[in-house]
């Protein structure tokens, strides 16, 4: 994420709300990846793919939340600098375009 953003971004992983003893593990890291990490880092690398992007995000992001404790609903959130990525690891995994368009939508109409 830090490459995507230009810049060294704080993470939390809140690791207690991500994990669930049901799932096989492969499918779990497969939906940390697709459901928190990938489409995090194409929306910073679509907003920071020039300067005025890179520069906007630089000022105003503090850091990234990832977490589970919306269930299925989910939700993505960004509130006084914080990116709160809120969805279950293991649903929808493979629509990382339409997470990623959220996540692009939501930072450029608050930065």
């Amino acid at each position: 994420m830090d490459d995507a953003a230009g810049f060294e971004v704080g993470l939390d992983i809140e690791w207690e709300s991500l994990i669930d003893e049901r799932v096989n593990e492969d499918l779990w890291f497969e939906g940390w990846m697709k459901v928190y990490f990938q489409p995090t880092i194409d929306a910073f690398e679509a907003i920071c793919s020039d300067e005025l992007g890179r520069e906007a995000l630089q000022a105003d992001l503090e850091s990234v939340v990832f977490k589970n404790e919306a269930g299925m609903t989910g939700d993505i959130s960004y509130e006084d600098g914080v990116l709160t990525v809120d969805k279950e690891p293991c649903t929808n995994m493979d629509k990382v375009d339409k997470r990623t368009e959220s996540i692009v939508s939501l930072l450029e109409s608050n930065l």
